[in-house]
This record gives C-alpha cells, structure tokens and sequence, in this order.
C-alpha cells in the first residue's frame, strides 16, 4: 500500500514545478520516470541520496522506490487541467530524429521551456515529508536532473533539499 493520495502528490509536483523553468505549454514526457537506473546502479543512487539529502526518512525513500517500480502516466492523474504537452516515446523520437531535434522542437512547441520528466512522489505515513524526481532538458548539451525533498509545515510544502542525478 502506498502512502498518500494522487492529490498529496499533485500538490508536491506542483511545489516542485515552482523551482524550475516552466513553460505555458510546457512539453512532458507522457510516462514518469525515477531516474534510478538498473538494480546495481539504484543502490548507489539510494546510499548517494541517504548521505546527501539530510533529514530523508527510510519511509519517504521505501515509498518512492516503491511507487516508482512501474511508469505512470501523467495524463490523468498528474496533469487534470491539461497544462501539459504530453509526448509519447514514439512522438518524442519523431522530434529529436536527427540534429534539427532542437530546432524542431522550438517550431512545434513555442511555449514550452524545453522537456521535462518527473516521477511519482515518495511520501512518508504522516504525509509531511516528500520526495520526487525531475529532469529538464533545453537543448543538446543544456539541462539537468535530480532529487528534491519536500517538507510540509502550516499546510505548505517547502523544499528542503536537493541533490543532481545528471547535468549535460
């Protein structure tokens, strides 16, 4: 069973979305994504987020493993109001197909502020600490990802930490 609801988790996403670069029309990818990689390279990325992301409870992290162990759309659940273009893989290959990807992209999709991947939110049983991935890439060799952990106080959800999975 896990913890929270699918609106605990909008409510995480749309504090984490606060933090970076969105666009009106903003392009996501149509399925979430983890960032964990691989079972020998998910145990390093755990170990890499308990000693860097002070304060991560075991509970938050269990749920967010868990949560993530399959992809899930973003359409309905994570996107009710339609504010997000979504692409599938194969709509996603048919834009970045050769080196006019970017250019493409920017013809296609004028408002968004590049592509953008999140994952499920892992959430501790209180619903007062929160975890989630997110990857954003703006062109070839510009753009990052990773980890951020959320806290929530007076009813708000406040960023507590973060720490980089990858930067191109």
């Amino acid at each position: 069973m896990f913890n929270g609801t699918i609106a605990d988790e909008r409510e995480v996403l749309d504090a984490c979305l606060g933090h970076l670069h969105v666009g009106a029309g903003q392009v996501v990818r149509s399925l979430t994504l983890s960032g964990l990689r691989g079972e020998v390279d998910e145990g390093r990325m755990l170990s890499y987020l308990r000693e860097n992301l002070v304060g991560l409870g075991e509970e938050t992290l269990a749920d967010f493993v868990a949560k993530n162990r399959e992809r899930h759309t973003i359409r309905p659940d994570f996107d009710p109001d339609g504010r997000f273009i979504c692409l599938d893989d194969t709509e996603f290959y048919r834009v970045f197909r050769d080196g006019e990807g970017w250019e493409r992209f920017r013809r296609l999709f004028p408002g968004s502020d590049g592509t953008l991947r999140f994952s499920r939110v892992g959430l501790d049983r209180g619903g007062t600490q929160a975890l989630i991935y997110a990857g954003q890439q703006f062109d070839w060799n510009v753009g990052s990802g990773g980890y951020r952990l959320f806290s929530k106080r007076d009813g708000s959800w406040a960023e507590r930490g973060k720490v980089g999975a990858w930067i191109s």
